[in-house]
């Protein structure tokens, strides 16, 4: 999964960067979903087969399958991402369309969770069971990308064709110069990214502390189930308080109000079950709010680019924010796995007070310390509403729009 994570993360500057340069009848984005979203499903059904084959071989079939469906992804996931400052250069809109796009991953995340292991008994359990439910899952992934695809055609459209990026021969060193640039689109990577590494910390962690901590498997789905419901909640809750507040100051204060329910955990990680569950669902809800705004606020470091450098990169910025993603996931899990290890811990035996405490400090310790870093980037970032609306004045008056 290491291995994979990182091969994946490194090819998503390059598909970005591809996608950027696309000139075709399809669109700029469009026609990578068209033509990749099959390949993703065939990838997605071969997930869930497992051939008759030797243990050495069942170990490279693996890796080449896992590797292949990561790329497939990203050659899919890429566009997706890249089309939201693509339909709308609204900046509430668009915050209005990241909420949904993310937020309906909750809800996918929710009914997998559900009907998963129903539908593989329905189709007869075992390899023959998860090979159907594959194939079956493969093909919603197929036809939701093409209704995507469907439902962008009319603003994904190379018009600009020879401007910008477009059209111009593929320079990967001086496009990424788009990004080292953006001092906003660092901050909020910086900011996204370290989130997404303590988050991966802890997630790494969780059935650990349920374990030898708690001494509870049992509460393991039901935490999950308040965590998942309250993030559900925070969907039509975003836009308004955007609207509000603007989205730095949400991002900031989404951040650091995160921070005290994981506070009360880190200190009392024995505490009452009502206190571990009303302290999860609260940081189920607020936690929700920075994670959904990185998305909402890559569209303005686009716009930001096409202000500063005269040259938009939608698919280089969106791929950027996949990256530190997909990074932060792979060295999060490393870093729980490490530790505890360097703390002494042996599965299934009974853990010394140093390896429980380890425990606690990675369940709750270290997304601490990534809000701590966030609340500092995010001080950086430039771009509040007032930036945004000169910013986006000026990219009119070049445009000839009124």
């Amino acid at each position: 999964m290491l291995v994979a994570r990182f091969i994946d993360a490194f090819t998503d500057p390059l598909m970005g960067i591809l996608g950027d340069h696309t000139v075709s009848k399809w669109g700029r984005y469009r026609p990578w979903i068209i033509f990749g979203a099959p390949i993703l499903g065939l990838f997605i059904f071969l997930l869930f087969t497992a051939p008759a084959l030797s243990p050495t071989m069942k170990i490279v079939y693996a890796y080449v399958i896992y590797i292949a469906y990561s790329l497939a992804s990203t050659v899919v996931n890429i566009p997706y991402h890249s089309l939201t400052p693509v339909m709308s250069e609204d900046p509430q809109q668009r915050t209005v369309i990241v909420t949904w796009k993310q937020g309906m991953s909750i809800v996918a995340q929710f009914i997998i969770t559900i009907w998963a292991l129903p539908l593989v008994d329905f189709f007869g359990g075992g390899a023959r069971g998860w090979a159907i439910y594959g194939a079956l899952i493969g093909i919603a992934t197929t036809l939701s990308f093409w209704v995507c695809a469907w439902g962008g055609k009319k603003y994904d459209v190379c018009k600009d064709a020879g401007k910008g990026g477009s059209g111009q021969k593929v320079n990967f060193l001086k496009d990424l110069q788009l990004l080292i640039k953006n001092k906003p689109m660092i901050m909020l990577m910086i900011a996204f990214g370290t989130d997404v590494l303590a988050n991966a910390t802890c997630s790494a962690c969780n059935v650990y502390y349920f374990k030898y901590v708690l001494n509870r498997m049992d509460l393991v789905a039901v935490v999950a189930s308040v965590t998942l419901w309250t993030g559900i909640v925070a969907i039509p809750l975003l836009p308004i308080l955007t609207k509000l507040m603007g989205k730095k100051a949400l991002y900031w204060w989404g951040s650091a109000l995160s921070i005290i329910p994981l506070v009360v955990m880190w200190i009392f990680p024995t505490a009452p079950v009502m206190v571990l569950m009303t302290a999860m669902g609260t940081f189920g809800l607020i936690s929700k709010f920075p994670s959904f705004l990185g998305w909402a606020m890559l569209p303005e470091c686009s716009d930001y680019a096409e202000w500063k450098f005269g040259q938009r990169a939608d698919g280089l910025m969106s791929s950027s924010l996949t990256f530190i993603n997909k990074f932060g996931m792979a060295v999060g899990g490393f870093i729980a796995s490490f530790f505890l290890g360097l703390v002494g811990y042996v599965a299934d035996a009974a853990q010394p007070q140093s390896v429980l405490n380890m425990m606690v400090f990675l369940r709750f310790g270290m997304p601490v310390l990534g809000y701590i870093a966030s609340l500092i980037s995010m001080a950086f970032y430039e771009i509040n509403d007032k930036k945004y609306a000169e910013i986006r004045s000026e990219l009119d008056s070049r445009a000839g729009r009124d």
